[in-house]
């Protein structure tokens, strides 16, 4: 090697400075003033951390936690904060505690060192210190810190002090979700369960609840409630906390009892609970009461007026917050139980002040609930809720007076007058949703109230709103037969037809064809023009297939299309049903929790993986492929590592998935799959499956594309589901991608296509790491580290990396434009120490 080219490595300008070098990234460097300024700052608080005064040693350790909640990196100082943990000072060594365990996982040689400290520090004599030593040592998520804190935790559940034994019950849940075996192995859980019987009602809570997030990582749990283990569950529910009160509601909500009268006698104690100041022990009551009560054979009828009115309570006093989850919470609750609130209609009558999101929920229930004897009260308060400033208020009161008409026959004329003076009003919006909502009484009562369709055609030209205009064109086509000027009434909308909404135009498509053949003289040429602009001039596919299918129909013979078009409808009914019935059992059963507010069941939203004894799980960094055409019955992720492509299917639908297969389609790097590990035959409702691949790369395969995304097909029972998804071309990497400082040079000089980005909140990977993954590290000069690496078809990517602060800054030059957005889309995978 020249002195020449290797002074590339040791006096070489940063490539961003390079004379001629214009980036083209859209990430740019943060402004000096707005970073940490960690070469001034980390020097003085290294000193004043081992200075010998504890009051610099506390300020600085102090300054330290304040900067790592900011979100910026102090790993630097790690030597400097583990000698902190040896003091006498408990304030002091909480901060370096916190400290640790933010960066432990980092440092995991170093942070090794402190195992002796938490073990010493579990035999203090204070049982403050004791109990921050488990706490601590259970939330560094290194196995060689794990290793050693099972015998202090098991010291810890026999301790005098139940400060200590309450830590260390949670402690084994935490420890148990880094090493399960080892947990189970040493005994831990038969300590766990003793605790049950302990004679503080803190200590049991805290083992409740630390047992129960160990069962849902577990397919056998470690307990199963019964009438014998669920005694010391009741015996500590009255004197803890009303934090732990909730924690132990929640467990108890899942036991069933064995008997009708231990049923009842459960409901009995719990009572006294719906009374309670805290609004979450009040729903955790309600819902354990509300699952017992099908148990207990007195029945709701006997039940529910003793739990309704302190239930109903919260809605009179409580914040608006807590009104919305207790609202929520009936909205559900009256799915099951309507006539149970029938007789407190008033009490969700809408105040002035409520706010919006609250007049919402109060609207839903009041709809629920509403019954023929009640239901003239009801119809009168949303006639003054029209009246209301708030929009969506309106439309909602609206839309509800409707429901009623749909439910209540004999409701539905004086819901059809309070619609009609809507009409008559100036209000657009209260216009637009009354249109739509006499559209559904119309449909609902065909031929009974032909007086509103004269007021709606009066109305034309203030409907805007594309659901409004299209239910108004389906009442003109409906009833095209006894107005009169239909042509006229229908002009304005085939002179805006291309400006309409997509289901605006469909809807015009229809009603012109039954206005043709019930008034083929006056709507010849209207028709004609539409069927001429839909076929030919529309883009919308649903759009010209309508018209097209018409203009068949048409010509083979309109007799037969007046029998396809015009024909005696059947009476719509309204069934009320909302959700389906083990759905709704599943968001009763978990009221008061996000579930019972979002109304979804917690597999939708909440991940939960069982431990199977393997870490592979944890090493997986899933990546969602986005599937086309809106699919919505499965979710896709995937994960690439070396040669093996993984993938997990998530069935998200409420029936079995069958009938596996997947591809990928040709690609510019000629990847393609090649033995599997098995799909399952069949993928039951919330379950998931994953498959491993080998991945071929076939450089011969390869086609020219200028996509920047993966094109894959997943065959099902249901049909073939296509989606897009990262390029991960970390798999085609070729070893021939190692190149010497000289080379680097040459292709420096070469290579025109030059960009940048920023990878926030990320560390340059170790240069083994680097290497494995065939990121052949070049060399290091001023703090940056040059690296290389290999595609086939001679794709090559040259570049450096700069760590400062949190962040990973990425000069990078490429023979292939294409290759710019690739490697800034998997920048941080291919360059950061971590797959997390």
């Amino acid at each position: 090697m020249t002195a020449a080219n290797s002074s590339l490595f040791y006096n070489m300008a940063p490539i961003s400075f390079v004379p001629g070098y214009i980036p083209t990234t859209v990430i740019p460097k943060k402004k000096p003033s707005d970073r940490f300024h960690a070469r001034t700052e980390i020097p003085k608080l290294r000193d004043k951390l081992d200075s010998n005064s504890k009051y610099e040693r506390k300020e600085a350790a102090t300054r330290v936690c304040a900067i790592m909640r900011q979100g910026e990196n102090v790993l630097p100082l790690f030597s400097n904060m583990l000698r902190c943990v040896k003091t006498d000072d408990i304030q002091l060594k909480k901060l370096a505690y916190l400290y640790l365990i933010k960066y432990s996982s980092q440092e995991p040689e170093q942070a090794i060192m402190a195992v002796n400290t938490f073990i010493q520090d579990s035999q203090d004599a204070n049982p403050i210190v004791r109990a921050l030593a488990v706490r601590t040592m259970c939330r560094i998520r290194l196995q060689s810190v794990a290793e050693n804190m099972i015998i202090p935790l098991k010291r810890a559940m026999k301790d005098e002090s139940p400060y200590v034994r309450k830590t260390a019950a949670f402690g084994v849940s935490k420890l148990y979700d880094i090493l399960p075996d080892a947990v189970e192995n040493a005994g831990l859980f038969d300590q766990l369960l003793s605790l049950l019987r302990d004679e503080n009602p803190m200590v049991v809570s805290n083992t409740i609840a630390a047992i129960f997030e160990i069962n849902q990582t577990r397919s056998k749990p470690i307990l199963t409630l019964t009438a014998e283990t669920v005694i010391p569950i009741l015996s500590a529910l009255n004197d803890c906390t009303e934090w732990c009160q909730t924690m132990i509601l929640d467990a108890l909500s899942q036991y069933v009892p064995e008997s009708t009268d231990h049923a009842e006698s459960l409901i009995d104690r719990l009572v006294p609970f719906l009374k309670n100041a805290n609004p979450a022990v009040v729903i955790g009551a309600f819902k354990c009461i509300y699952i017992f009560m099908e148990y207990d054979e007195r029945g709701p009828p006997a039940i529910l007026p003793e739990i309704i009115p302190p239930f109903m309570t919260l809605l009179l006093s409580a914040e608006h917050e807590i009104q919305y989850v207790v609202l929520r919470t009936l909205s559900l609750f009256v799915l099951r139980y309507p006539k149970a609130l029938s007789h407190e209609i008033t009490v969700f009558f809408c105040k002035y002040n409520d706010p919006a999101y609250i007049k919402m929920e109060k609207l839903e229930i009041m709809m629920s609930i509403c019954s023929r004897s009640n239901a003239k009260v009801v119809l009168d308060e949303l006639g003054e809720y029209c009246n209301a400033v708030d929009v969506a208020f309106v439309k909602k009161a609206i839309h509800c007076i409707g429901q009623i008409a749909l439910k209540f026959e004999a409701t539905a004329p004086a819901c059809v007058d309070v619609l009609m003076k809507l009409l008559q009003g100036k209000a657009d919006y209260a216009v637009e949703e009354s249109v739509i909502v006499i559209c559904d009484i119309l449909r609902r009562f065909p031929q009974r109230y032909d007086k509103v369709i004269e007021q709606v055609c009066k109305v034309l030209e203030q409907i805007k709103e594309p659901a409004s205009r299209a239910a108004a064109i389906w009442i003109l086509g409906e009833y095209s037969d006894t107005i009169e000027n239909i042509d006229i009434l229908l002009d304005p909308f085939l002179d805006t037809f291309h400006d309409e909404d997509q289901a605006v135009q469909i809807q015009l498509i229809t009603s012109l064809v039954k206005c043709f053949i019930n008034k083929p003289d006056k709507s010849t040429d209207q028709l004609q023009f539409i069927l001429n602009e839909a076929s030919k001039e529309s883009v919308a596919p649903d759009v010209r297939n309508q018209a097209l299918i018409y203009y068949r129909l048409l010509r083979q013979d309109v007799s037969l299309a007046k029998d396809v078009v015009i024909f005696g409808k059947e009476s719509v009914e309204h069934s009320g049903i909302k959700f389906d019935e083990s759905i709704l059992e599943e968001l009763l059963r978990n009221m008061g929790s996000l579930s019972g507010v979002l109304h979804e069941v917690p597999s939708i939203f909440v991940k939960r993986l069982r431990i199977s004894g393997d870490d592979a799980e944890d090493s997986r960094v899933w990546q969602q492929l986005t599937l086309q055409d809106d699919v919505d019955f499965i979710d896709v992720f995937f994960d690439c590592d070396g040669n093996k492509f993984y993938l997990r299917i998530v069935n998200r639908s409420a029936s079995p998935i069958s009938d596996f297969a997947f591809v990928v389609n040709k690609n510019m790097l000629g990847l393609s799959f090649g033995e599997d590990s098995g799909f399952p035959d069949v993928l039951e409702e919330d379950q998931s499956c994953d498959v491993e691949f080998e991945l071929i790369v076939d450089s011969r395969a390869a086609v020219q594309s200028g996509k920047q995304e993966f094109e894959y097909a997943l065959r099902t029972n249901y049909g073939t589901v296509f989606a897009n998804g990262r390029i991960p071309i970390e798999a085609a990497f070729l070893e021939e991608g190692q190149i010497t400082q000289e080379q680097f040079t040459v292709y420096y000089n070469q290579f025109e296509t030059e960009f940048q980005t920023t990878l926030e909140y990320a560390d340059i990977a170790d240069d083994a790491i680097l290497n494995a993954r065939k990121v052949y590290v070049i060399g290091h000069n001023g703090g940056k580290t040059f690296v290389s690496f290999l595609l086939p078809g001679k794709l090559r990517f040259i570049g450096d990396l700069e760590q400062d602060g949190t962040n990973v800054y990425l000069n990078g030059l490429t023979n292939a434009p294409i290759l710019q957005p690739l490697i800034i889309q998997s920048a941080k995978l291919l360059f950061t120490g971590s797959r997390k």
